[in-house]
């Protein structure tokens, strides 16, 4: 409803409103003021919340794109075919936010295109930096039709229709590779901190762990997303569905939870596992919350079953799920650096912006696109329908 062509003043509006004045007034802080103004980075702590939550968490928990993409088309499980633009469109959307967590961290924005002409194969990040790239830009061809389905002119969208189904099948192996190589190389940015992060985090196999996390925080938030489309905006979805998906999330845990485990009795650093001190418990935290707590809830056929119980469950894999990232990429590195990190508001408000403006293009996505089915609306019986009487 809106009053004189003005949209209604509503209280998430508002909040939605305040988060992005106060990005901008971030982004104002990051580009024209400098480094130390926007942020509490230092030299001992150069990648913080930026890093950790915009960039390690935007690409893990996006990862059910190419999961539900490869299901389908690869695997030929049409099971799932009903969820998949959402699982593409978050995909979409999240790599956009890395995209711009990556000039906030960059700080000179301009010079975004260098790695495309500026080699460095010897670089994790120049192999993070083109996966990016590349892997933006195929989600960006696999979503394409959900827009080009809406042109007006028919005989352009049958053209482009058809060209996209004749390449379909390569897109979608070229970004299962992307992302798998991005998921990994992510992991592989801290192998050069080796002696200086924590041996509870510290692995030759953090490229395999970030990659085994990752695929099962991107479905739950797939589900999560599915079931707040339901709810909120109208969208119809088979809830089974989501109860298969979920099938699939408790024995990847399982698999990082041992693999974790394993890894940390075959390097002799479980000792630390029972120290007092501030890393420790919060390596606890993040083991109950993506692996103990979600094995529990998810083997009970219940909550497996009910949506609302599925959603919240699904909350708790990605809170463990960010509580790891941020440990690998924050709480390891506190020790040796010698210096509490603690992000300022101007770096809160940079991602939060960042991630509203990626909720709100998924709201309008879901309500002006063919992305989920929609509901019927309800028939509104006329008076002028009901017969007069003799």
């Amino acid at each position: 409803m809106t009053t004189r062509g003005f949209p209604r003043i509503s209280f998430w509006r508002t909040i939605v409103a305040l988060i992005f004045a106060a990005g901008i007034y971030s982004m104002y802080a990051r580009f024209a003021l400098g480094f130390k103004v926007a942020t509490n980075l230092t030299d001992p702590q150069p990648w913080g919340l930026w890093v950790g939550l915009g960039t390690l968490c935007g690409v893990g928990l996006t990862a059910g794109g190419f999961a539900i993409a490869a299901s389908v088309y690869l695997l030929g499980l049409d099971r799932y075919r009903p969820i998949l633009r959402t699982s593409v469109l978050i995909s979409f959307l999240g790599y956009c936010t890395v995209c711009v967590g990556m000039l906030y961290e960059l700080g000179i924005p301009w010079r975004i295109w260098h790695p495309i002409v500026m080699w460095n194969r010897h670089s994790v990040l120049f192999e993070v930096s083109w996966c990016v790239m590349l892997y933006t830009t195929v989600l960006a061809l696999e979503f394409s039709p959900a827009l080009i389905e809406k042109l007006p002119w028919a005989k352009p969208r049958e053209l482009y229709l058809r060209w996209h189904h004749s390449i379909l099948i390569a897109l979608v192996l070229a970004g299962t590779l992307l992302s798998s190589m991005h998921q990994s190389f992510l992991g592989g940015l801290y192998l050069i901190t080796k002696g200086r992060l924590d041996p509870l985090w510290y692995t030759p196999y953090l490229t395999t762990m970030f990659y085994l996390s990752a695929i099962p925080a991107g479905l739950a938030v797939t589900i999560m997303a599915i079931y707040l489309c339901v709810r909120s905006l109208n969208a119809r979805v088979d809830m089974s569905i989501l109860s298969d998906v979920s099938k699939v999330i408790a024995p990847l845990l399982a698999m990082w939870g041992v693999f974790r485990f394993v890894d940390l009795i075959s390097r002799d650093a479980t000792p630390y596992l029972w120290m007092w001190r501030e890393e420790t418990l919060l390596f606890w935290l993040e083991i109950a919350l993506l692996v103990i707590i979600p094995l529990i809830l998810l083997n009970q056929p219940k909550v497996r079953q009910n949506p609302q119980y599925l959603y919240g469950t699904c909350a708790v894999v990605v809170m463990g799920f960010i509580t790891n990232r941020l440990n690998v990429s924050i709480t390891a590195l506190q020790t040796s650096s010698g210096i509490y990190y603690v992000p300022k508001w101007t770096e809160f408000a940079a991602t939060l912006a960042t991630i509203a403006a990626a909720v709100v293009a998924f709201h309008y996505a879901i309500v002006y696109l063919d992305i989920l089915p929609k509901n019927p609306p309800p028939q509104k019986w006329m008076a002028s329908t009901v017969p007069a009487r003799a």
